[in-house]
């Protein structure tokens, strides 16, 4: 099997053997993306129907839905109703806004552990004081990061994906490390973290050119997110690692069966 990564930005491409695989992350969000757009598009159609007194919006939205193609429909009343798509995409445009700003701290966490793998020089670091409290967990709580933005697939799941670091706490457990924006850990994050787990401990590291890094020695025993949103950003610790691969595999088959696939 040979594994690819194509780095596009913000969007980016898994290959085994050529053929894409589907993004952790994809797998992780199964739950909470569709109920965030179903969310919107009912504000949006309250908003109009109670604010710009349009009558039918009600019944066009639900005929939409019920179409046999809901995509191509919603995109025709956001063209009839300019103020559906921006009512629509309010809540998006705020997650770009607040993602922009949350990328250079995840860039920041990123160098630290980077710099303590002896893999980025120390003077190019500014870190910024509020991840400090996760610096602070670190140095007491981590004998050795050992991976660092690592590769990762499964064949069998057909997903791969990007952890953002792994490392060994001071009582010999492997832990899978993630960062996010949000403003507290989600129970989808940890379900993504875990689909890396079962990746990591399969058929171990990657690099980004595909070459296999590392093997794991032991199994992922904790799960780790760090909200670096929150006001006080500490990692959120989760030990019951089985029942989220169950929830990740299980998210898998959800995946497939509501035909998300691009």
């Amino acid at each position: 099997m040979k594994y690819e990564f194509i780095n596009k930005g913000r969007e980016h491409l898994h290959l085994l053997d050529g053929k894409p695989l589907t993004g952790t992350s994809s797998i992780g969000n199964v739950l909470a993306k569709p109920l965030t757009w179903w969310s919107a598009e009912l504000a949006a159609v309250e908003c109009l129907e109670t604010g710009e007194k349009i009558e039918t919006i009600r019944q066009e939205y639900e005929d939409a839905c019920n179409s046999g193609n809901k995509k191509a429909a919603i995109d025709e009343l956001q063209k009839k109703y300019p103020q559906f798509k921006k009512a629509r995409f309010a809540h998006f445009d705020k997650l770009k806004e607040s993602a922009k700003g949350g990328t250079d701290l995840h860039a920041e966490l990123e160098n630290w552990v980077k710099w303590k793998m002896g893999k980025s020089d120390k003077l190019i670091i500014q870190t910024d004081p509020k991840i400090q409290p996760f610096i602070e967990w670190a140095d007491a709580n981590v004998k050795e990061f050992i991976a660092s933005e690592a590769h990762c697939f499964d064949e069998g799941l057909w997903v791969g994906g990007i952890t953002d670091c792994i490392a060994e706490l001071n009582n010999g457990k492997l832990a899978i490390i993630d960062f996010k924006s949000s403003k507290e850990a989600y129970t989808n994050q940890f379900i993504q973290v875990a689909g890396y787990a079962i990746q990591t401990e399969k058929n171990g590291l990657f690099s980004e050119d595909g070459n296999h890094s590392k093997k794991l020695d032991k199994p992922i025993e904790v799960l780790i997110v760090v909200p670096f949103g929150a006001e006080v950003v500490e990692p959120s610790i989760r030990y019951d690692v089985e029942s989220y691969k169950q929830g990740f595999r299980s998210a898998v088959v959800l995946y497939r069966l509501l035909g998300l696939e691009k």
